[in-house]
């Protein structure tokens, strides 16, 4: 191919992208799905905020009832301590439980009765002289409220005694230091600092995020692609074009000009998600007040993540396009798109799955099967991501995950062409597997 035609097929394949862009941008469809979509994603970059404020921020009251006041003045400190471990981290932030002391226990009852109070702890010395706790509430008795009462009333328990028996409150303080106790990776050359539960569901939910976007990105486009080839092709308009270009321009043009489209509608979508994270703690401040300081952004978002997200998600799409624009090209009717294209479907239905039962823990992401299926090159969009976010790929699992799909997406290009050429031309019964088989080895 001379220069002069390679500059050719390059305006060509520009010049279709370009007109797929505007016809798709254009349309009121595609104007209301980006706003909707950004509107989705605010919503629930927000949700931790919105949900807190419909929940209110008040504190819940809980009394106690003691025997005496140095049993009301333990209590109310060590249950304070318990049912408020984050109010320490900020001072400004209002705790979840306001604890005080009631003289009246029926009194007491029945403000939790009325809604006044959230619980009553009644404590009373038995004949022995031992500390006898119960707890009276609307709430679930095996609730988060009760069991760590529950833990409170141990230790006020342990320490009356300690007291009864005479032991100095010196002494007694050396008894309650807590033991040296660490978590460790089984791995010895694992030297990574071990996360707490917060941070790993964090990086999970992260991972099962992205794994539904690169999904959505790949199937819906995808579909935007077959859709947009049946519909030309239905109405002859394709005959038209093919005179002035080739089936592999009309191809490129289709599969780039429909990722430019997504690539826009994505693009605002993620900065819209990613300017709502950053104005978070600002909005929860204006919101919430004091208790935005418990707001934060996700866990595990780097920068680096973001990049992989992006280059997963436009590798993916340009392996299934290609693919999606191919089995467009074997049928006449937009009805029958969908069973057209509904082997991409299931593959990607399959990774998805996967990925999504690897991250939240339903299938063990260590297994030796499972690295072997995240370098398939289409279900590693689907799986990698979520193996990242949580720590388990290392910098040469991805590397070679991407170096197979960049390869893929050639093999992908060839075949795609192949079928696309010949069928493109094809009209009425859209041909079977055999058909296909052979226009691939028959394909200009």
């Amino acid at each position: 191919m001379s220069g002069s035609d390679r500059m050719r097929g390059i305006a060509n394949i520009r010049t279709i992208a370009r007109r797929e862009v505007t016809v798709r941008v254009r349309t009121r469809s595609y104007r209301l799905g980006t706003a909707l979509l950004a509107i989705g994603v605010i919503g629930l970059a927000l949700l931790p905020v919105i949900i807190t404020k419909i929940e209110g921020v008040s504190s819940s009251k809980v009394a106690v009832v003691a025997p005496d006041a140095t049993v009301a003045a333990r209590a109310t400190a060590t249950i304070t301590t318990l049912l408020n471990p984050s109010s320490s981290a900020s001072s400004a932030a209002a705790p979840d439980f306001v604890i005080s002391i009631a003289s009246d226990l029926a009194t007491a009852r029945q403000d939790v009765v009325d809604g006044r109070l959230s619980g009553v702890l009644g404590i009373e010395r038995a004949a022995d002289g031992s500390l006898a706790f119960t707890y009276y509430s609307n709430d679930a008795a095996s609730g988060r409220t009760s069991s760590l009462l529950r833990q409170g009333a141990n230790a006020i328990a342990i320490a009356d005694r300690l007291d009864r028996l005479a032991i100095p409150a010196a002494q007694q303080a050396t008894l309650f230091l807590p033991a040296a106790y660490a978590v460790a990776w089984p791995d010895p050359a694992r030297t990574d600092p071990v996360k707490d539960g917060a941070a790993a569901v964090g990086q999970d939910l992260l991972g099962f995020a992205m794994t539904i976007l690169i999904f959505m990105i790949i199937v819906m486009y995808g579909n935007w692609v077959a859709m947009s080839v049946a519909e030309e092709k239905s109405s002859r308009v394709m005959e038209v074009v093919l005179n002035a270009a080739t089936p592999f321009q009309l191809l490129a043009g289709k599969v780039f000009g429909v990722g430019s489209a997504a690539l826009i509608q994505y693009g605002v979508v993620i900065v819209a998600g990613v300017a709502a994270l950053a104005a978070m703690p600002i909005i929860a401040a204006k919101v919430l007040g004091g208790t935005a300081a418990a707001m934060s952004l996700p866990e595990g978002l780097t920068p680096g993540l973001l990049l992989l997200f992006g280059i997963y998600g436009i590798l993916g799409f340009l392996l299934y396009a290609t693919l999606y624009a191919a089995a467009g090209s074997l049928v006449s009717r937009q009805e029958d798109v969908q069973s057209a294209v509904m082997p991409m479907t299931l593959i990607s239905m399959v990774g998805y799955i996967v990925g999504v039962y690897a991250t939240t823990g339903l299938l063990d992401a260590r297994s030796a099967w499972m690295s072997v299926l995240v370098q398939i090159p289409f279900l590693s969009p689907f799986m990698m991501l979520g193996r990242v976010a949580g720590g388990l790929a290392q910098p040469s699992d991805v590397v070679l995950s991407l170096v197979l799909l960049a390869a893929a997406i050639v093999v992908a290009i060839w075949v795609a062409a192949r079928i696309y050429a010949v069928g493109v031309l094809l009209y009425g019964q859209r041909p079977g597997y055999r058909a296909v088989w052979k226009l691939l080895r028959e394909g200009m």
